[in-house]
């Protein structure tokens, strides 16, 4: 569903030329669940950035089923959010002003769904994460673990075809992250293609396969330790 050939991003000031890509290549199978690892700095949120269209890469080519969207416009890349992607963020990202459901339904209202259409799968995606009884409440009212699976509701709603995973368990105390993460093995499970960034080993055994990066270059990619335990 993903490739990436010989991705390279650099950030240029008068001064100096900072890669933060650097010839990457790799796959990402429909219906895999993927995290990404490694140190601070070692390239995780620009490939995060370039994977979820927010930023383009220098050279290289990025094939998004089957299309090379490299040198796409911020237009069209824009568009091609709307319809494929939804995003996990580790911080939620919530709107505060909003109801649980209203920020559930809000890539749905992007993509003009009619009302009672956005309704029926807002219910679905309440019952999914569990929070049918918190719709009508505030970001403010929920524990950070309820805010994070609100999150998770939103990112799904849409029938995206990724989901981008921030250090989705960061803000969360262990119990809280072990259930965000057990919600997005479901969602896998259900057919989800999901890349996750982590710093969390436990985590990233979750996961069927973990992408290990540093200075920018991608290590290896081989299969996460729970996984090789099945296997």
């Amino acid at each position: 569903m993903i490739r990436l050939d010989n991705i390279r991003k650099t950030y240029a000031t008068r001064d100096m030329e900072t890669v933060a890509l650097n010839d990457v290549s790799l796959t990402i199978e429909k219906g895999e669940f993927v995290a990404v690892m490694g140190p601070s700095g070692c390239g995780k949120s620009t490939l995060m950035n370039v994977l979820g269209m927010i930023d383009t890469p220098t050279d290289g080519s990025y094939f998004f089923d089957g299309i090379d969207i490299a040198k796409y416009k911020e237009s069209q890349l824009v568009k091609m959010r709307k319809n494929n992607l939804g995003f996990v963020f580790q911080s939620f990202n919530l709107i505060d002003d909003l109801t649980v459901e209203d920020n559930i339904a809000l890539p749905l209202r992007y993509l003009k769904i009619p009302r009672a259409t956005r309704q029926n799968r807002v219910r679905e995606a309440l019952e999914l994460v569990g929070l049918e009884n918190r719709a009508r409440h505030k970001p403010s009212q929920l524990s950070g673990g309820q805010q994070q699976r609100v999150a998770v509701a939103r990112a799904v709603i849409a029938d995206p075809k990724l989901i981008l995973a921030d250090e989705p368990t960061g803000n969360l105390d262990s119990q809280n992250g072990k259930d965000v993460m057990e919600l997005l093995g479901l969602l896998n499970e259900q057919g989800a293609t999901i890349l996750m960034v982590t710093h969390s080993e436990t985590d990233a055994a979750k996961a069927d396969r973990i992408i290990r990066m540093l200075d920018g270059r991608v290590l290896d990619h081989g299969l996460s330790a729970g996984k090789e335990e099945v296997a």
